[in-house]
C-alpha cells in the first residue's frame, strides 16, 4: 500500500493514498480469486457483488433514494478514512516522503498521525456503538431503516480502522520509508484550480477533497461537504465598533 506525504506549503502537509490505484489492483485480484471461492464464502461474495452492482446502477425507486442519502452522509466523513480502512489488509506500507526530511522526522510524523487517528476513531467506535442499538428501534417505522444501518456501519467502519492502525503500530504490518525528491515540491494547481502532484502516478482520486480539508485557502465546488475552518493565524475582519450618532 502506497502512502504519500504531500506538501501544501513548506510548513503544511498531509498523508494521502490514491484510491484509484488501489481499486485497480483490487479489481485485478478479484478476477483471479472469484473462481477460487467455493462454498459459503463464494456464495456470500456472489450475493454481495450482485447487490453492489444493483446499488451502483440504480436509477429509480427506493434504492436510488437510499444511495443518494448514503452518499450525502459519506460527504461529511474525513477523506483519509478510506486510506485508514485499508491498513488492516495491507501487506506492507510504502511511505513515500520528501527527500529533504530525515527518516527520524518522517517516522515521528507517521507515528504521531497513527496515534492521533487511533484515539479519534476509538471515540467514534464507542459513540456509534452506543447509538446503533437505539437507532435500530426505528425498524418499527415503514420503509428502510437507513439511520440504523448508518450508525451500525459507522461503528464497524471505525472498529476496522482502529484494528488496522493497531496492526501497523505494532509492526504486524511493516512500514518502509522511501525518500522522493519530487515530493520536496508542494501541490500545484491547474488553470481551473484543480490540485495535482507530479509524484502521484495514478489518477489522484479525491485529492481535491484532501486539500480542501487541510488548506483553508482552497474550496471545492462539491455541495454538501462541511466547510473548511480557518486557522487561528489567519487575519479575521474586525467589525466596525465606532459609535454611530443616534436619532433624537
Amino acid at each position: 500500500m502506497k502512502i504519500y506525504l504531500l506538501l501544501i506549503s513548506h510548513e503544511r502537509f498531509f498523508l494521502y493514498s490514491d484510491e484509484s490505484e488501489s481499486s485497480h489492483n483490487e479489481g485485478e485480484g478479484d478476477d483471479s480469486a472469484s473462481t477460487a471461492r467455493p462454498g459459503l464464502h463464494g456464495w456470500l461474495h456472489d450475493r454481495y457483488s450482485r447487490f453492489k452492482s444493483a446499488w451502483q446502477h440504480a436509477d429509480s425507486g427506493a434504492m436510488l433514494w437510499m444511495r443518494r442519502a448514503w452518499d450525502w452522509l459519506h460527504s461529511f466523513a474525513h477523506p483519509d478514512e478510506a486510506m485508514l480502512a485499508r491498513l488492516r489488509s495491507a501487506r506492507r506500507i510504502d511511505l513515500h516522503h520528501p527527500a529533504a526530511r530525515t527518516r527520524d522526522e518522517v517516522g515521528a510524523t507517521w507515528q504521531g498521525y497513527l496515534s492521533q487517528q487511533w484515539r479519534r476513531h476509538l471515540i467514534w467506535v464507542s459513540l456509534n456503538g452506543v447509538i446503533a442499538p437505539f437507532a435500530f428501534l426505528l425498524f418499527i417505522l415503514p420503509g428502510p431503516n437507513l439511520i440504523g444501518y448508518w450508525f451500525a456501519y459507522r461503528a464497524i467502519h471505525h472498529f476496522l480502522i482502529v484494528w488496522g492502525i493497531r496492526r501497523v503500530r505494532r509492526n504486524v504490518i511493516a512500514t518502509e520509508l522511501h525518500p522522493m525528491a519530487a515530493l520536496d515540491l508542494p501541490i500545484e494547481r491547474d488553470d481551473q484550480g484543480k490540485p495535482s502532484h507530479a509524484a502521484l502516478p495514478g489518477a489522484a482520486a479525491r485529492l481535491d477533497e484532501h486539500v480542501a480539508w487541510h488548506d483553508p485557502a482552497y474550496r471545492t465546488d462539491g455541495a454538501g461537504r462541511p466547510p473548511v475552518m480557518t486557522t487561528p493565524t489567519e487575519p479575521r475582519p474586525i467589525p466596525d465598533q465606532t459609535e454611530k450618532p443616534r436619532d433624537v
